[in-house]
């Protein structure tokens, strides 16, 4: 019965739509301490990557559906993490620590009801840590690798204490170098966790939990098309420095950045009676970081204030003092800058349900809201390296020039309410669910222009229906419906200073289809499931329409760009997924064709034209997005204690960027990257109990066991760039892959 309960699970038995559950054994497939977003690689429809085989921040790419990290519901525990931007966002690793999460939930459909996120246009992740433990317990890990990689993880769980209160605390530490330039780069992440549990007789609780994250790490280089091919292991940054500026400006050293993440959230429930259910999940959330870039010139404004504004011309954009700027690229100790780019955000909220269950026989009603609230501020400031010659030193203080100085505060307001029905007991269920949002908008950047935005879109009321059948048993049908709304993302103030028009800026919205059946009998399981994913719309930098000339109307300094409405993509597919389990093996497959491509749009036109301009060639297909790709693999444990396990990942070739002219925005080409096909290995002895010693185990794994070259992903970064020197692509856009990399871990607990 275990098997079959976990077996079905896995697949999402018994929900109103796709969902995939990713287990422990799942999450303990990938090497200790191994990113938490690595284990998605499993789920049908998902596409992951890292540019290191244990993690990477800059080059953590996620797909799902056709749709990327930042159209993707993240959360913890049912707390929203925000949108997964590098620069600026937060993505959930931050807050995770990969030992300490006992589950990862993936809703490949929006189907689902109070997911509390505005970026859930096509599905969401929701990561779930464990609780403490019921016995008192110290578990210790240790790992080590290929590229200097060392781990150490100590948790400390009290057991159950007086008033059925358990806690634990955690701490780890990882260090690598960065395997593309160990002499320049490295990474290191510092990572606590506390959480403390109380529950009630009558099964209500209260469970608070808080992490803190510090990091640093230089990543990876972006790469043309044309360099993977002269050399598929080399992102081609310099691994040394010569203090000359011109060749500096590729030195690994000087990408990457630093970040401090906090979060701290309680989960909230009350069981009111035999059918009513309250649940209250408050949150606060805070980062403090920055990125870093080498500049071959330096920056001065005139006076001592980089801050100084002089005025505001007639269409609102700042008037400065003059910019000095110096440089002597080629000669040894020339002027040099470091472009440093602080970023903060605070964030804070609640989501809260009210549940009746059965008050109204065969009904369940669920009635939520969720409010989110903060604020984000990004500022570029260029401090004098001195000396530039064999040191980065960069004085700290005030800088010579700043360029720009943006905040943001977004609050969202979430309700909702659904019905679910069991209309067939044991056999036919049909969920149907109403959401509406209310977003407020505000954003100011007053070296730059003089107008303060603050405007407000509500959403449309958004329906998702679901229903699931068992016709016979052994048998599941399940599909659903689903109109979702983002509003407009957070970048679009920090990361430009295009013109706005608020009435002009559509909110992004989605809707989804999707339908399939499931099959579980036993130890096997078997699902397929197609799906239709349209985005309606998007949001991006285009030039300004030159018969827009009245003043009055804008709301920002810089006139010849405007945020601007769109057109959006559609996404069809299908997945297939397989598994079974036995007393000495475990198999598990899965396939999923994607269709993904952009709206069309006639030669010629205005929607043509702004799709160009942010790097899209209308109708085709969308970045990144394999049309084949498979996952599978084969566990043995031949004997008690032993698990032997091989694993092949495939993906097929895919659009990497549309080649698209500077100005005049002509089409020009699409890149098409190659396909890959990965093999990784693994083996896991776990010792038996011996005296204090509950548990003891060693772990190997060998990923890219082959030593392939590869691009695992397209970024983000210049997704939305056209080319920068024609007829060549200067553009670089892709991040390669790992190498073979080997990594041991440990474990002990008492």
């Amino acid at each position: 019965m275990p098997d079959i309960v976990v077996t079905g699970r896995k697949l999402g038995a018994g929900s109103a739509r796709a969902t995939f559950n990713l287990d422990r054994n799942d999450i303990e497939d990938r090497p200790l301490g191994a990113d938490i977003t690595q284990s998605l690689a499993k789920v049908p429809g998902v596409k992951v990557s890292t540019g290191d085989a244990r993690g990477g921040s800059f080059s953590f790419e996620l797909f799902l559906r056709g749709l990327n990290k930042e159209q993707i519901g993240l959360t913890l525990d049912g707390i929203p993490t925000g949108d997964a931007r590098f620069n600026g966002g937060s993505p959930p690793q931050r807050f995770i620590e990969p030992s300490n999460v006992g589950s990862i939930v993936v809703s490949q459909s929006a189907g689902d009801i109070g997911a509390p996120s505005r970026f859930a246009l096509g599905g969401f992740i929701d990561f779930r840590t464990d609780d403490p433990a019921s016995a008192a317990a110290i578990t210790a890990e240790a790992g080590v690798g290929s590229n200097a990689f060392t781990r150490e993880y100590l948790r400390v769980d009290t057991g159950e204490l007086t008033g059925n209160v358990s806690m634990y605390a955690s701490y780890s530490h990882q260090y690598n170098d960065i395997w593309a330039g160990p002499n320049a780069r490295r990474a290191y992440r510092d990572h606590g966790e506390f959480k403390a549990v109380k529950r009630f007789d009558n099964g209500s609780f209260l469970k608070a939990r808080v992490s803190y994250n510090s990091q640093f790490d230089n990543d990876f280089n972006i790469v043309t098309l044309a360099q993977f091919r002269a050399n598929p292991k080399s992102d081609y940054l310099s691994d040394a420095l010569t203090g000359i500026p011109n060749q500096d400006l590729n030195y690994g050293g000087t990408f990457g950045g630093a970040r401090r993440d906090f979060l701290a959230y309680v989960n909230g429930k009350l069981v009111a009676g035999d059918h009513v259910t309250v649940t209250v999940n408050p949150y606060y959330q805070t980062l403090d970081g920055y990125s870093l870039s080498y500049q071959n010139r330096h920056r001065q404004l005139a006076g001592n204030d980089p801050y100084a504004v002089l005025g505001y011309n007639a269409t609102g954009g700042a008037i400065r003092p003059a910019l000095a700027t110096t440089s002597n690229p080629n000669v040894y100790g020339g002027p040099a800058d470091m472009r440093v780019t602080p970023r903060t955000r605070e964030r804070y909220g609640a989501t809260a349900e009210l549940k009746v269950s059965d008050l109204i026989p065969r009904n369940t009603v669920r009635v939520g809201v969720w409010y989110d609230g903060g604020t984000s501020t990004e500022e570029r400031d260029y401090f004098p390296i001195v000396p530039s010659t064999t040191r980065l030193s960069w004085q700290g203080g005030r800088p010579s020039y700043v360029l720009y100085d943006r905040s943001t505060s977004i609050s969202t307001l979430e309700v909702y309410g659904q019905d679910s029905v069991q209309l067939i007991p044991d056999m036919l269920r049909i969920d149907a669910g109403l959401t509406w949002y209310h977003v407020r908008y505000k954003a100011r950047s007053p070296l730059e222009y003089a107008a303060r935005l603050d405007f407000t879109q509500d959403s449309p009321v958004q329906p998702k229906l679901g229903f699931s059948l068992t016709p016979v048993r052994h048998i599941e049908l399940f599909g659903g419906y689903a109109k979702n709304f983002s509003g407009i993302p957070e970048d679009a103030f920090l990361g430009s200073t295009a013109m706005i028009q608020p009435g002009d800026l559509k909110p992004l919205q989605s809707s989804n289809v999707d339908g399939g059946v499931r099959y579980t009998n036993g130890n096997y399981a078997f699902s397929v499931q197609a799906f239709h994913v349209h985005l309606k719309n998007g949001v991006g930098i285009v030039p300004n329409d030159p018969t827009v000339t009245d003043p009055i109307d804008i709301q920002r300094g810089n006139v010849a760009t405007r945020a601007a409405t769109i057109l959006g993509q559609t996404t069809n597919g299908v997945e297939v997924t397989g598994l079974a389990t036995g007393r000495w093996y475990d198999l598990y497959a899965s396939y999923s064709y994607q269709r993904a491509t952009y709206d069309d749009a006639a030669p010629g036109s205005r929607d043509r034209l702004n799709l160009a301009s942010v790097g899209i060639i209308a109708g085709s297909d969308v970045r990144d997005i394999p049309r084949h790709s498979v996952y599978a693999e084969a566990g043995l444990k031949p004997f008690a204690g032993v698990r032997v396990e091989g694993h092949v990942q495939y993906i097929s070739s895919r659009v990497g960027g549309d080649i698209i002219a500077p100005t005049t925005y002509q089409e020009v080409a699409i890149d098409r990257i190659p396909g890959y096909t990965l093999v990784g290995a693994s083996a896991r002895y776990t010792l038996p109990q011996i005296g204090p010693l509950k548990a003891a185990s060693i772990q190997l794994n060998v990923d890219n066991l082959f030593d392939i070259g590869y691009i695992a992903s397209v970024t983000s970064a210049t997704a939305t760039a056209t080319e920068t020197g024609l007829p060549g692509r200067s553009l670089g856009r892709y991040f390669i892959g790992a190498p073979r990399t080997v990594t041991a871990s440990f474990r002990v607990r008492f």
